[in-house]
């Protein structure tokens, strides 16, 4: 799936579809250090990391990757199979990023929605995300709306 955006005249072109190994080492690791502190991650790691996520199954990490083949913005999309709605299954987004000086492209929301159209192609009967407080408006223009009240518990980090 490819997007153009543009930028004071100048086009440029991205493309969104899965992380693939060779992305780790092409800005992914630099493009999540905008979402949140990533603790020394490097390539190598997040390699067992991205191993590890294809074994478990429901994982889908997309990534809009500029046409130098550096990774510009990710989401993760976690499939959750249900007891309740039939079996149905349900769409979590996860860790929507943009890299930095990338911002207000358009990106962003353009992960959002390959993750949402891949929710839909999946068969899942909703998908849900939770967001910080001033980023609802941006969620609201993609269609999302608020409903119900996210919490959060932080555990004790255990050496894996």
């Amino acid at each position: 799936m490819k997007k153009a955006e543009s930028s004071g005249g100048m086009a440029r072109a991205y493309e969104i579809r899965e992380l693939r190994a060779a992305d780790l080492g092409n800005g992914f690791v630099e493009t999540l250090e905008n979402l949140s502190e990533t603790g020394g991650l490097t390539p190598a790691t997040a390699r067992k990391i991205l191993r590890k996520m294809r074994r478990a199954g429901p994982y889908h990490v997309l990534v809009a990757v500029g046409a130098d083949g550096q990774v510009v913005g990710a989401t993760t999309l976690l499939v959750e199979q249900k007891f309740i709605h039939g079996g149905g299954l349900v769409g979590h987004v996860e860790d929507v990023v943009v890299r930095k000086g990338w911002e207000g492209r358009g990106i962003g929301g353009s992960v959002v929605m390959a993750a949402v159209q891949m929710a839909d192609e999946f068969g899942c009967y909703k998908v849900i995300l939770d967001c910080k407080e001033g980023l609802e408006s941006f969620y609201s223009r993609l269609g999302f709306r608020k409903h119900d009240v996210g919490m959060r518990l932080d555990l004790k980090p255990r050496k894996r």
